[in-house]
């Protein structure tokens, strides 16, 4: 059982997807997520958000909870970037991993050659800490659409393609590409088969695609923190729905998918047999910390 005494001293760790698993439709937590984090954490359990987005992206909905915000890892661009909680009022780089330059040069001339449009992602260090901003090779309406659907800040660069080539920007940890809605799965193929051993990409919102360094993934992310912890994977709980979310999900100790996952996604998780839990809008992230990994009774029975 999921539920005994054994299963949940196992859990020393938990891992959570913030779009559509943490983070409710109108990607705000949830006052019960936020309190089951908190009582994890309360337990000695380490807690960190995994999630597609950047390093501010991933920091937003949590900023009006400092007890709990300051208190969490943030693994950030599907595991490229890791930071710490909060340390003397910064969080300090852990880790990170950039597109390799050679393999950047390459896929400025294919965006370039079929002029698709894309986010460029700028890790750097400041005196307040990590710092990721994004830049757009040019407006359109996927990057207002962006801004439209969660206030992201996205500055625009018409000249990033040369910048990028002169090195005046570093490689980045992850590139956004933004070929449109209807041409999204041939321009993934095409990039697969293009470029399958140099990068790690993967399909998120409908439109887009994100490419990032073929090393990294949630679950890579994820295991950097245990070593650092002297845990290992089994340790793990990881909550998530989403194609992204699935290395870490098939490696954790303990995976959960959310009921609200994409049909293809609670199918390989049953395969697999994780945990089907119930949706993000039905409290089903705090469903999932306190029943199985709190060891609360179930809230369904």
């Amino acid at each position: 059982s999921y539920y005994d005494a054994t299963r949940r001293e196992m859990i020393k760790f938990i891992a959570f997807d913030q779009d559509d698993t943490a983070l409710l439709p109108d990607g705000k937590p949830s006052q019960k997520g936020i309190q089951a984090i908190e009582d994890a954490l309360d337990m000695g359990i380490i807690v960190a958000s995994v999630s597609g987005r950047n390093i501010d992206r991933s920091c937003e909905p949590f900023l009006h909870v400092p007890q709990v915000f300051d208190r969490l890892y943030i693994i950030a661009n599907n595991g490229s970037i890791i930071v710490s909680p909060v340390e003397n009022g910064r969080r300090e780089l852990l880790f990170e991993r950039r597109i390799p330059r050679e393999t950047l040069l390459l896929v400025l001339d294919y965006l370039e050659s079929n002029d698709h449009n894309f986010v460029y992602s700028w890790l750097r260090s400041t005196s307040e800490g990590a710092k990721d901003s994004v830049i757009a090779n040019r407006n359109s309406a996927s990057i207002e659409a962006i801004v439209s659907q969660n206030g992201a800040q996205i500055a625009v660069d018409t000249d990033l393609v040369s910048q990028l080539r002169a090195g005046d920007y570093p490689p980045p940890p992850k590139l956004l590409v933004l070929p449109g809605l209807e041409r999204r799965e041939a321009v993934f193929q095409d990039m697969s088969s293009k470029f399958g051993e140099q990068l790690y990409l993967v399909k998120t919102s409908p439109d887009r695609i994100e490419a990032m360094n073929p090393e990294v993934n949630k679950k890579e992310g994820i295991a950097h923190l245990t070593e650092r912890h002297g845990l290992s994977l089994q340790d793990v709980m990881a909550v998530g729905d989403g194609e992204n979310d699935l290395p870490m999900l098939f490696n954790a100790g303990l995976g959960v998918v959310m009921g609200n996952a994409h049909e293809s996604v609670i199918r390989e998780g049953r395969e697999r047999g994780l945990v089907i839990g119930p949706p993000s809008d039905e409290d089903g992230f705090a469903w999932a910390i306190r029943t199985l990994a709190l060891g609360e009774p179930d809230s369904r029975n």
